[in-house]
């Protein structure tokens, strides 16, 4: 499997509980995929550097997975139909790029990590 990166932006309107359920969303389609979650990073909301369907601030969220290379495929049609996306983009991370992670990054299980950082 490989290690990806995944950046969405949501639509900066949702609620905390909407923000929540868009979030649990792509990480049950990541885990549907035969994908295993490393991180969830929420940035937060930041401004855009262009308008995208008339929104100037987006919710920034980031996604490090592992995932066969047949499931992104999957993952980016699903992104493209899910109302809360704005914009997104996957990029699978190079060798160089993934030994530069943290190590706590790559053995802490997703779960753990979302709790602790609440």
């Amino acid at each position: 499997m490989n290690i990806y990166e995944n950046v969405v932006i949501l639509n900066p309107s949702l609620s905390e509980d909407e923000l929540k359920s868009a979030s649990d969303k792509i990480s049950d389609l990541i885990k549907n995929a035969g994908g295993d979650i490393i991180k969830i990073d929420n940035w937060g909301k930041k401004k855009l550097a262009y308008e995208l369907n008339k929104q100037k601030i987006g919710v920034y969220m980031l996604f490090l997975f592992k995932a066969p290379a047949p499931a992104i495929k999957k993952i980016e049609g699903y992104f493209k139909v899910f109302d809360p996306v704005i914009k997104f983009m996957v990029i699978k991370l190079e060798k160089k790029q993934i030994e530069a992670l943290p190590k706590e990054a790559a053995g802490t299980p997703a779960s753990q990590e979302v709790k602790a950082a609440e």
